[in-house]
C-alpha cells in the first residue's frame, strides 16, 4: 500500500477515484448496499486503511471518505482548524450547509459541511475542526 495521502479529485493514499473496488478485495473490509429512493450503491468500509468507500453498483468507486485520518500536503486534515485548511488550499467553499448528526445514545451535532467543487472535497466540521473528508469528482 502506497500513502502518499490525498489527492484531489483523484485519490487517497491507493485508493483511486473511477477505478473498480475489485483491485482492493483483499484487503480486510466490510460492505453495506444502500437501497435509496433514487439510488442505489454500495459502500465499504476498509478496515485497515481506516476509510470508506462508495461505488456505484458496476463497483466503480465514487467517493472516499476518511474520518479518523486524511494527509494532505503532509498536513492532518482530521482536528485541523477549518481556518487553518482554508489557508493551505487557498481557496475558499462554493457552497456550505448545516446538517444534523444524531449520535446513537449522545447528544447530536449540527456539522457544517463546505464543498469545494475545483477540489473534489467535501469538509464537514464541527466546532470549527474538521471532522470528515469527503474525496468525489464533481460533474463538470
Amino acid at each position: 500500500m502506497t500513502n502518499i495521502g490525498l489527492i484531489p479529485n483523484s485519490s487517497y493514499n491507493d485508493f483511486v477515484l473511477g477505478s473498480n473496488i475489485s483491485n482492493y478485495m483483499d484487503r480486510g473490509h466490510t460492505k453495506k448496499t444502500y437501497h435509496e429512493s433514487v439510488f442505489t450503491n454500495d459502500s465499504y468500509h476498509f478496515i485497515k486503511e481506516d476509510i470508506d468507500v462508495w461505488c456505484e453498483l458496476d463497483g466503480q468507486i465514487n467517493t472516499i471518505r476518511c474520518s479518523s485520518s486524511c494527509i494532505y500536503k503532509g498536513v492532518e486534515l482530521i482536528g485541523l482548524e477549518f481556518s487553518k485548511f482554508i489557508s493551505l488550499v487557498e481557496k475558499v467553499p462554493d457552497d456550505n450547509d448545516v446538517v444534523y448528526l444524531s449520535r446513537e445514545g449522545h447528544r447530536g451535532q449540527n456539522q457544517h459541511v463546505y464543498d469545494f467543487d475545483s477540489l473534489g472535497l467535501q469538509i464537514w466540521v464541527w466546532r470549527n475542526r474538521i471532522r470528515t473528508v469527503m474525496i468525489c469528482k464533481y460533474d463538470e
